[in-house]
């Protein structure tokens, strides 16, 4: 029963962690993820990009939605295939990469965090 009792910690712990990152950030990590995965300059589809991220095809198009609206990422017709949607980043959702690449993210105390809780600290 012990290990049932140390995942349900870490989810404690990561939930508390995307909630701090989600007030501190306007987004949330999925959010952040779908810049993470496109911030190379290559356009993405929404299978790739959930592929990258591990969720689910409902779930992404929620996430990407959610990104598209607050003007990070922009949707386009692949050229190669007109029924198929390309996404890639928009000026701000670069801005917001490099924002964020010198932003503290909090991400030593989740480890430290995460770290006593496998301990049994």
């Amino acid at each position: 029963m012990e290990p049932i009792c140390v995942i349900k910690d870490i989810y404690k712990i990561l939930y508390q962690f995307e909630k701090t990152f989600s007030e501190s950030n306007d987004m949330t990590i999925n959010e952040a993820m779908i810049l993470c995965c496109l911030k190379d300059g290559e356009a993405k589809t929404a299978g790739a990009i959930s592929e990258y991220i591990g969720l689910s095809n409902s779930r992404i198009s929620k996430v990407i939605t959610s990104v598209e609206n607050k003007h990070l990422i922009q949707r386009l017709i692949n050229p190669n295939d007109k029924r198929q949607m390309l996404f890639s980043l928009t000026k701000e959702g670069k801005q917001q990469i490099e924002f964020m690449k010198q932003k503290e993210l909090g991400f030593e105390e989740f480890f430290r965090e995460l770290s006593k809780c496998i301990k049994g600290e």
